[in-house]
């Protein structure tokens, strides 16, 4: 089975279940049948399928795997009624398909966390079966677990090392943990395998957009298209392409596209949503933001993705009620160090870090720095209000936050000092979502950053109550992150791992921050480059900072070398 998550710098295609319009003509089987209803381009996919289900033996365990292979086909569409009809006849067909089955039929009801143990139970049984590796693989990667993923995906190769699916979604995960170059290595071994890989040219082609290799990224989208017009995601991901570019004329059209063969596709309205407000055709953006808003969310980035479109209309809807709102070359900045946690035991560093962090961005001459100490919920809900209006009106806008985060199934949230978090259903309502966060800075007509120095190890998470029956995921550290727009965010520690606190005054990140913040015509993403490298330095490579997000090609700078007269 194909994946369907997007997991792009915009909202790109690495991981899909790819939608697209079926062929259902049969005809004499051939030899080659097997081999195409296996892992050929869609539409033949589906058509060699049904000529071995109807030409061949009723009861035959490879009739079984068809039904199985063709399952994948309907889920790719969106149909998973007919999915799990299919799946449901291969597990007739075959009792050793049953713990298989299940967990594919679970992956198509989006219910990830009950799919694993049914698919390690079919890896059990079948442990040279590339089909229930790559399946697991699938089940892992929509919920967000890319390592896992991996593992899976591995032993899916070494099973059948012609299986170009496996390299092909191998590749694609190492492209969600922005490893790109061993994404582009498995993508074009699965190319290699399948020449005629629409699958394999659509995620090499979002490698390769993410290097920064244009070109070759349009290419590889193009051809993917060409070997499948009816294919919705490499039309997302080179509108992407030319979003990026600010070539609107062109990349509306691609979304359009997508969405019409994809209507439930969540990620292109959210970028057609971009296109249209950011070329000023605000109730067609209005309209566009919403659906993301309507339709269903179980993944951590499409859940972060639903709180972004929120944002967006909160924001349109302001435009379209009051007009533009007038813009100034101001830059303002929310600061806030928590250090005295009512329930935990304080943080040395935050005070120290805030207020340093507040006095560099007064010297480079932010109009408004708001700085906030040791901040409860409902104070820090007050601070962001006021940032947020703030925002709206200046150029640049930037939040630092220096205290404890906590993830919560693939979501990132700040904790206010007077969170108690006794069990993980109080999470929502005693913390402060990083998607709201994002919302705020992203209002600013130039740059939104938010830099988080909070991936410390979490107290809570030890002595936090579990409700009955929870599927829910707390990690160590922050959750991967796929900003929008023109909105960096930084991490002290990349995703999932945890920062130190630092012997000095300062934490490692913040004091490798401020050491370079200052420096004349440093770009904003150079500056994040040496914070990573110095950081890394410091700390003997136990902690590596992230920068999640991606620019246009305006180069932004915090301090302006003076003109030579």
């Amino acid at each position: 089975m194909q994946l369907r998550r997007s997991c792009g710098a915009l909202l790109s295609g690495y991981l899909f279940f790819s939608a697209v319009a079926l062929l259902g003509q049969s005809g004499t089987a051939t030899a080659d049948d097997w081999g195409e209803c296996k892992q050929g381009p869609t539409p033949s996919r589906v058509a060699a399928c049904t000529r071995l289900i109807e030409k061949g033996p009723k009861k035959s365990k490879t009739i079984a795997l068809a039904h199985v292979y063709r399952a994948g086909a309907y889920r790719n569409r969106g149909d998973n009624t007919r999915s799990i009809a299919e799946i449901t006849r291969a597990m007739q067909l075959d009792s050793n398909l049953a713990s298989l089955g299940l967990g594919l039929i679970l992956i198509a009801k989006r219910e990830y966390d009950l799919a694993i143990p049914a698919l390690n139970e079919a890896v059990r049984k079948s442990p040279k079966s590339a089909l229930a590796h790559n399946a697991l693989g699938n089940a892992y990667n929509l919920k967000g677990d890319h390592d896992r993923a991996i593992e899976a995906y591995t032993a899916a190769i070494e099973a059948d090392p012609q299986f170009a699916f496996g390299f092909r979604n191998r590749g694609a995960a190492y492209g969600a943990k922005r490893e790109h170059d061993r994404a582009i290595a498995d993508l074009d071994q699965a190319i290699a395998i399948s020449p005629n890989f629409p699958d394999g040219y659509n995620s090499r082609g979002v490698a390769f957009e993410s290097l920064g290799q244009i070109d070759r990224a349009l290419s590889d989208l193009g051809k993917a298209i060409a070997l499948e017009p009816t294919f919705s995601r490499p039309y997302n991901n080179r509108g992407n392409v030319y979003l990026r570019r600010r070539d609107y004329a062109r990349a509306l059209p691609d979304y359009n596209k997508a969405i019409a063969l994809e209507p439930t596709y969540g990620t292109a309205y959210l970028n057609r949503g971009e296109v249209r407000w950011r070329t000023r055709d605000l109730p067609k953006a209005l309209a566009d933001f919403r659906k993301v808003v309507e339709l269903p969310a179980t993944t951590g980035i499409e859940r972060q993705y639903k709180e972004l479109a929120r944002a967006r209309i909160e924001r349109v809807t302001k435009e379209l009620q009051k007009g533009a709102a007038e813009r100034s070359t101001r830059r303002v900045a929310l600061v806030v160090g928590n250090a005295r946690y009512a329930h935990a035991g304080p943080l040395a560093n935050p005070r120290n870090d805030a207020q340093a962090m507040a006095a560099a961005l007064r010297r480079l001459g932010f109009s408004t720095v708001l700085e906030r100490h040791d901040v409860t919920h409902k104070e820090l809900q007050q601070a962001l209000r006021d940032f947020g209006d703030l925002a709206e009106k200046a150029e640049w806008a930037v939040v630092f936050f220096a205290g404890h985060g906590i993830e919560v199934n693939g979501m990132t949230y700040l904790i206010p000092v007077d969170a108690a978090l006794r069990r993980d259903t109080h999470v929502a309502d005693e913390t402060i979502p990083l998607t709201q966060i994002q919302g705020k800075v992203d209002a600013a007509a130039k740059l939104g950053l938010v830099i988080l120095d909070s991936c410390r190890n979490n107290p809570f998470i030890a002595k936090m109550t579990r409700a009955a029956g929870a599927t829910r995921s707390i990690g160590q550290g922050l959750a991967r992150i796929e900003p929008e727009g023109n909105v960096l965010v930084a991490y002290a520690a990349k995703h999932g791992t945890t920062a130190l606190d630092g012997d000095g005054a300062n934490s490692p990140f913040t004091k490798a921050l401020l050491a370079s913040i200052e420096e004349p015509n440093l770009e904003v993403n150079f500056l994040f480059r040496r914070v990573r490298d110095d950081v890394r330095m410091s700390t003997k490579r136990q902690q590596e900072p992230f920068l999640y997000g991606s620019l246009g090609s305006e180069p932004l700078y915090f301090k302006s070398a003076p003109r030579s007269p």
